[in-house]
Order: structure tokens, then sequence, then C-alpha cells
């Protein structure tokens, strides 16, 4: 790899050389986010241009200070003072124009680069038709952030889950969806409706947007927020970008790491086929039929050598980029560009102090102990894009493929008070899991007065494989110290599973803009159709004596060794259950009108309504083999409408109200019953969930005190009926909980949201390169049970939404100036009902998720004339505990003597990272 690396980065430095000229690009679009194509960008006293269909423009200049003058018929032209355009550097400005409102035929406004760059940044929120968040690639930049799903804590109202499912408005993962491209992007898990996040790294990403209100135009299946996330597009410079990281975490680095053998490939992220089921097995109903003797044989074909231990030294995280970026410019005008990114990360972490309990209802222990967890993870990454530009066409082929592995290596000891026993497990879990999303995309001005065309075609891969999930598990008695460990047959096994998920689809859009008076209306009508097909299939098998003559006490790194594979020793044996597969296809067909209507000078309402039809079938079996089939057929209607009043040029108030759902996942409505030996519990689906249905409402007021500043203020309202979540079934004991998806009756949520963007030049002018940026989401939920009292009505609970938060905080300071950049970021949640109990029926209380601070740091500085930069950024500064624990008071926050006990707590620890990332840059004719 080494080798490798210095033959690129040598042949790069030959290929490559030092511009003698450098570029300067930026877009042109109109007050409401639409760009402005055919629009003329002017160097005064030099050449011009015109924007492309996307309103984008470029220019290939010496090094210098320029004024631009920016024009198109029907708007205000804008004259940019005193742009600085740099060598070895990207040189940006976006600009805005208004509408031309007078009788003068020609009026100019003469603005600074600053201010139009500056403006670009909260341009989208304020204009955009929705109520929406977002962060651009240049804040990612400065953040620490490795994945998307550790960016999007960034947005206001969004938190994350368990490091990669998104919350927005404290709603669970599966009140959102997420979108890549322009294309619906499925569940990437196999026991949950949720997409993870933390498969896409940061550094691929141009940009990230979560709307909270809807529109006709986008897919209807959310409540919290639909998350679309744009990866990296035309570039602006040929150059080959190599970026180096490493990473030191605080309790684990140099430190004795522990996990099975490692395979050759895993550092690719790859297993190499030595984990896979030998291929010798036959179906479930031919293994069961097998003798003891010809599992004996059967069994001789599994790998025993795998449950031995390694420890090696946990070396520093690392992460390569590799970006090359190309533009070819034709006699034509046309334009072909193309990104191709690579990306690898690989980290060795501890959890080295895990504490592990489950309490009765009268808060005595059934079970507690500690446990260390050792983490191995590659996370590898290609994107690869190509567009072409010519005039009013463009037409794009976006590529995304990413895998994701980690094989996280437990060992545990528990002190089991009810059974009287110590019990003693090691597992290794390997989770690897692929993704592939690919669009090809049109878009088409057809004339000069701004019709458009738009379409899209996708196709997406996602597959999540376990490729021998094994447990080992032995016990001795509590009140006897000196007896030995004894193999526990019913927990040491061996678990292989696969998912492959298949989606396919297109959608279309025409934008028709109708002059009407003195305003410009416009009418937009598409439509979009997706296919899924999902395969699901798990085997377990379990290890048993052979006979009584069988040596329990064998340690586990010996006892399933060949030669303890015989009449006198181990032989596993076939626990699969019939409804350990499932076969799922869905459709949904859906149809939009739109109109965005301005009434007045002050006045917008975007409204409409969007047709969805979606059909779902699943097939299984239940334990007694017979055929388990849903099919299910559904038509909505969503209408929606939000209303803009502009104030003034810096006040506006928004208003949104819409119908959406949110429809059950292939898995939650599986018979499918898994236990996870991490979190110590089964999840189930449930054949009979209904689609639940949601009415929004939300008001905004919106101030902007300058470019690039926000304040605004927002009440939300959201009335669910049949909401779905994950909460514990009756039967649950204290050694084995488990949970299913229900429907409740329904449910309501109010909140409220702060969220400020400012410049601190306003306290003192020498604080002009720093930028405030904080938001706060106050939430507050009731759900109604479907169960009735004896008066006939429904049970009210007093407790919020499955996964539901009272309060999300996240605050930050920014610094920029002479190629320093430092960021100061800080996140905390409330506490978050992370698990539904059933204190009345199985005796367990809720499980909530404690508050935490998180302190991320980020300080870069451009070097070798701006060519390189190094980066020192610190995550997860104060490293305080994640903690969940059973709350029976049902009083927010963690309070022991009210009788609230830990589940489940660990430390992450603290990384710090130093990077570097340099370019080089070719030369051009």
């Amino acid at each position: 790899m080494k080798r490798f690396t210095l033959s690129l980065l040598l042949c790069s430095l030959f290929t490559f050389s030092f511009a003698q000229t450098t570029v300067l690009h930026g877009k042109i679009s109109n007050e409401s986010n639409d760009p402005l194509s055919g629009a003329t960008i002017k160097i005064e006293g030099g050449k011009s241009t015109a924007a492309d269909v996307e309103g984008r423009f470029t220019f290939r200049l010496n090094p210098g200070t320029y004024s631009l003058v920016i024009s198109r018929v029907g708007y205000t032209a804008k004259t940019i003072a005193d742009v600085v355009v740099k060598a070895n550097t990207e040189n940006v400005v976006d600009v805005v124009l208004d509408l031309n409102k007078s009788n003068v035929e020609t009026v100019t406004v003469r603005s600074s680069i600053r201010r139009e760059s500056t403006n670009a940044l909260i341009a989208f929120q304020k204009n955009n038709s929705s109520m929406s968040s977002g962060l651009a690639a240049d804040f990612i930049r400065r953040t620490p952030d490795k994945n998307t799903g550790e960016v999007l804590k960034r947005v206001s109202g969004a938190s994350i889950q368990d490091n990669k499912f998104v919350v927005v408005r404290g709603l669970s993962d599966r009140y959102n969806q997420a979108m890549i491209n322009n294309a619906l992007m499925p569940s990437s898990e196999p026991d949950k409706k949720a997409f993870s996040f933390d498969l896409i790294p940061a550094a691929m990403i141009d940009n990230i947007i979560i709307n909270k209100t809807a529109t006709p135009d986008l897919p209807g299946e959310f409540a919290g927020g639909l998350i679309q996330v744009n990866t990296r597009d035309i570039p602006t410079r040929n150059v080959l970008t190599v970026g180096v990281s490493l990473g030191y975490n605080s309790q684990s680095t140099f430190k004795p790491f522990t996990s099975n053998p490692r395979n050759s490939t895993d550092w690719l992220g790859f297993d190499n086929g030595n984990r896979q089921l030998p291929s010798a097995v036959p179906s479930i109903e031919e293994f069961r039929s097998l003798t003891s003797a010809q599992k004996i044989e059967l069994t001789k074909q599994f790998r025993g050598d795998v449950y031995q231990e390694v420890t090696t030294t946990a070396l520093p995280i690392t992460t390569l980029n590799l970006t090359w970026s190309n533009t070819n410019n034709f006699k034509n005008g046309g334009k072909f560009g193309t990104i191709i990114s690579a990306y690898h990360r690989n980290s060795m972490v501890m959890y080295d102090d895990v504490e592990r309990g489950r309490y009765e209802f009268v808060r005595t222990p059934i079970f507690s102990g500690t446990e260390t967890q050792n983490r191995y993870s590659v996370n590898a990454g290609v994107l690869a894009n190509f567009s072409y530009v010519k005039g009013g066409h463009k037409i794009s082929f976006r590529n995304l493929f990413n895998q994701f592995y980690e094989d996280n290596y437990f060992t545990r000891e528990l002190n089991n008070v009810g059974r009287l026993q110590i019990v003693s497990l090691r597992s290794s879990f390997v989770n690897q899991r692929c993704l592939y999303s690919g669009q090809l995309e049109g878009e088409h001005q057809l004339t000069s007065s701004g019709i458009k065309f738009l379409w899209n075609g996708n196709f997406s891969y996602n597959n999540k494989s376990q490729p021998d999930f094994r447990t080992a598990q032995y016990v001795r008695g509590s009140d006897n110290p000196n007896s030995h460990f004894e193999l526990d047959d019913d927990d040491t096994r061996r678990f292989f599973s696969n998912l492959n998920d298949y989606s396919t689809g297109g959608n279309v859009a025409l934008t028709v803009p109708v002059q009407i008076g003195d305003y410009r209306q416009i009418v937009k009508v598409g439509g979009s159709t997706l296919l899924r097909i999902r395969d699901f299939n798990a085997r377990v098998f379990r290890f048993r004596p052979a006979s009584t003559a069988s040596d329990l006490t064998t340690p586990f790194d010996q006892a399933f060794l060949p030669k303890n594979i015989n009449e006198n020793g181990f032989y596993l044996d076939e626990q699969t259950q019939n409804t350990d597969r499932y076969f799922g296809v869905s459709a949904l067909n859906s149809g939009y009108v739109m109109f965005d209507n301005k009434l007045n000078s002050k006045l917008r309402m975007i409204w409409g309504g969007r047709l969805e039809f979606f059909e779902q079938f699943l097939s299984s079996r239940d334990l007694s083999m017979k055929r388990i089939v849903v099919n299910n057929e559904k038509y909505d209607f969503l209408p929606s409408v939000n209303i803009t009043y502009s104030i003034n040029n810096k006040q506006q108030l928004r208003l949104a109200a819409s119908k959406t759902i949110a429809r059950p996942e292939f898995r939650e409505i599986a018979p499918f019953q898994f236990f996870d030996y991490e979190q110590i519990w089964g999840i189930s689906g449930d054949t009979t969930l209904r689609r639940t249905s949601i009415i929004n409402g939300d008001i905004r007021y919106e101030f902007y005190p300058k470019a690039g500043e926000l304040i605004s203020v927002g009440l939300l309202y959201k009335k669910f009926t049949d909401p779905i979540e994950l909460r514990m079934d009756a039967g649950s004991n204290g050694d084995r909980w488990l949970f299913s998806y229900a429907n409740a009756g329904s449910a309501t949520l109010l909140g409220a949201e702060v969220e400020i963007r400012k410049g601190l030049d306003f306290i003192n002018h020498s604080l002009k390169n720093f930028t405030f940026m904080g938001n706060l989401t106050l939430l507050d939920s009731k759900v109604t049970l479907n169960t009735q009292q004896a008066d006939g009505k429904n049970i009210s609970v007093d407790r919020p939404l499955y996964g539901q938060s009272p309060y999300l905080v996240n605050a930050g300071l920014q610094y920029t100036n002479n190629g320093w950049n430092g960021s100061l970021l800080y996140n905390r949640i409330g506490p978050r009902l992370s698990l539904v109990g059933d204190p009345n029926g199985a005796g367990f209380f809720d499980i909530y998720e404690k508050p935490r601070n998180v302190v991320d740091i980020m300080v870069s500085k451009k070097v070798l004339k701006e060519k390189g930069e190094l980066r020192l950024t610190v995550s997860d500064l104060l490293n305080n505990r994640y903690a969940f624990y059973d709350n029976p008071s049902g009083k927010a926050g963690y309070n022991y003597s009210q009788g609230d006990r830990i589940n489940y707590a660990y430390r992450t620890g603290t990384t710090v990272t130093v990077g570097f990332t340099y370019d080089i840059e070719r030369s051009r004719k």
C-alpha cells in the first residue's frame, strides 16, 4: 500500500504542474433560488460569458483584482467590485439578482464579493419552497466529522442515534427519509427502517439539505425530515487532491487490541470468503434429517480455529483521500466535467469499561457486570460523477459506491443473580455493508422564457451480510467461586445472514413559468416510480455436546478445533427457524402538480397535491411452516401548502400545512426474530402493521440582519394516527427481552425551534472574522394506546414518542482569516426515549439515553502557497459517557434515588487527528 501511494504521488507530480492562470467561477440565481441560465457575466474592460443551465459560469484569469457586471433581461444588473482572484485556490462568487420592479430599463446595484459569497450561504434556506436547514461543503470541511451521520448532528433540529441514524425534530429514524442525488434510498438495515448515514464519507458531500415541511414535488413519506445528500458535481479546477490523516484515540491507540484472527482482505473492507457458510452445508430440512454422526462430519467443514484470540497493538486511525477533478471545454461551447474520488478509513478503538445491568420491577438486579469491546472498522468508498453541459442542457451520470466493514469483539462477564451464575461471553460480531447508488439525469431548458424539463433514472444496490457472527458462552455457579466455567450450549452459536435490496426507479418533472401581470408564476407537474426487491435469509447453528462424556470445561479457543469435533466432543446442530427468511417486493408510483404563486409583492404561496399508490408484498413462513403472505395496496392523496409573507427585505413569516405518511418497512412486517447478543434483546416484526398518517403544521419567523446572517423562531405541530413504535413484548423475561413493532392509537407532538447565524462584528469590528451559530429545539409529545379502559376510552400514557428527545442544542463559533480556519462546536440532546418498556405486563420500565455534552474543535491553515492545508481536530473533547437507564419515575433526567438504574454505559474516548491535503493543479494551454 505504501509503495502504491508513493508511486501514485510521483506519477502525479510528473503529470501535473503549477498553473500560470487560475479560475474564477460562480453561480447566478434569482431570489427564488432558480438558476438564471443565459445571464451575462462581463469582466469590466475584458471578456464576457453566459451562465449555463445551472446558472454557473467560469473565467480563466491571471491573478489580480477585477470587477464583474452581471445582467439579465427583467432583472436589476449588479456590479461586483474588488473581486480578488488568487492563484492555486478556488475563487468563488455566487450572485443573487433581484427582479427589476422599476420602470427604468437599466438599474445597476454595486456590491462586494464578500457580501455576495456570504449571501449565497443563506439564500437557499431563505427562498426554498419548503422550510429547510442545510450545510454546505465549506462548513463540513471545518468540522472533524468523518461521515454524513456525524455531519447531520450539526443541522438545526437534527441529532444522531448510534452514530449513524438520523433523528429530526426528535422523531426516530423511521419517520425520516433519505435521498442521494434526487434518488430515494431504501433502508440499509435488516432490523429497522432506517438509512445508515455512516456509509457516506463526509469528504464526498457537496451539500446536505433537510426539508422539514412537505411540498408536492417531494416524496410524501416523512414526518421529521427529508434528508437530501448531494455529492460533488462539475469541478471548477483541473486538480488532483491528495489527503492523509492520522488519529489518536485516548483510550485505544497503541494499547493491546484483542480480536479473533483477521483475514487478509479485512483492511480493504471485504471478507476474503473464509467466514462464509461452507458450501457442503445442505438445506435446513436436509440438515435436520442428518444423524449425529453425519452432523459431526459436517461440523468439521466449519473452521474451528476462528475462536482463538489474537492480541495486537491498536494502530492510529488512518484516513486516505484521493480526488481527481477535470473539466474539458469544447469549441462548440460545451464542457465535460469529471470528479473521481477514493476514500479509505481504518480504525481500531476500544471501549474498555462498559457497564451492563438489568433490574427487576422492585429494583433488585437480574444481572450486572462489565465488558470490553474491541471495534475494528473499515470504510472505503469511490465516487465517480460525470456531467456534460452545453447551453441550456445538462446530462449527468453520478455513481457512489461504499463498503463498510466492522468486526466487534466483545468479552463480557456478568453476575446473573436470578440464575446464581457467573456468565462469561465472547462474541465476534462481523458486519459487512455495501452500497451502490447510480443516477443518470438530465436538465433541459426548452425555451428562453424558462420552461424546464428534468428527468432521472436511478438504480441502487444495498447489501448487508453477517458472515459467521460467533458467540461462545461459559457459566459457573456464583455460589462456588472454585468451580470451573462450563460451556453453555444454548448461547454458543454461529450465525450467517445475507440481505440484498435492489431499487430501480425514475422521475420526470416539467416546470413552466407564466407571467401574470407584474409577477412570475410557476406550474410544476411530474411523476415518479420506484420498484424495490428485498431478499433476506439467515442460518443459525448451535454447538451441542455429542455425549455425556463431552468435556464442557474445554476452553473456548480449543473446544471447536477439529480434534474436539467427534462423538465425545461437540457438533453443530441446526437452529434456524422457519421465520428466518423472507422475500419482499414493493412498488411506489406517484404524480403531482405544484403551483408557485407570487400573489403580490409580499405574498408567495407554494401549494398543490401529490397522489401516491403503494403496493407491498412479503412472503415468509411461521414456526409451523405455514406460508405467511402480506399483500398491501393503498392510495394516498397528500395535499400541502407553504406560504411566505415578506414583511420587508430582511424579515419574513412562513406558514406550512401538509399531510404525510410513514409506511412499514419489510423488516417491520416480517415474522423474522433476531436475537442481538450485543444489546441482549430480540426483535421481531408484525404482519398486521398499518401505515402511519401524519398531519403537519408549522409557523416560522425569519430575520436576515444582513447577508449570510439568520435569526429564526418557529413552532411546529404534528398529529399521528397509528404511529409505529418498537415496544417491549409482554412475553419478555429478565434474561431475554423481546421487542416488536406495533401501532399505537395516536400521538401528538408540539415543538419550538430557534436558529441563529450571526457575525460578531456588531460587538466590535475586531471580531469581524468570527461567526456564531446556534440552534435550539424544544419538543413535547404524548402517546395514546389502542388499549381501552373500562369506560371505553383509549389509554393515554405519559411518555413521549419512541426515539424522541425533549430538546436538542447545537452551538458553534467559527473563525476565518488569511488562510486560517477554526471551529468550536457543541452538541447536546435531552433524555431520549431509547426503548419502550412494558411495566404493566413484562414488568420492565422504559429505557432512556442520558444527555451528554459533546465538544469538537478544528483548526486548519493553508500552506505551500495555499496548495496545501494542515488540519488539527479534536473530537469529543469531554468524553462524557453514553449511558442508557431504565426510568421507573418517568421524570426526565437520571436520578438513582428515584430508582433509575444503568442498563448500558460506555465511553468512546477523545480522538485527536492531524491531517494534510495537497492540491496538484494541472496547467492549461
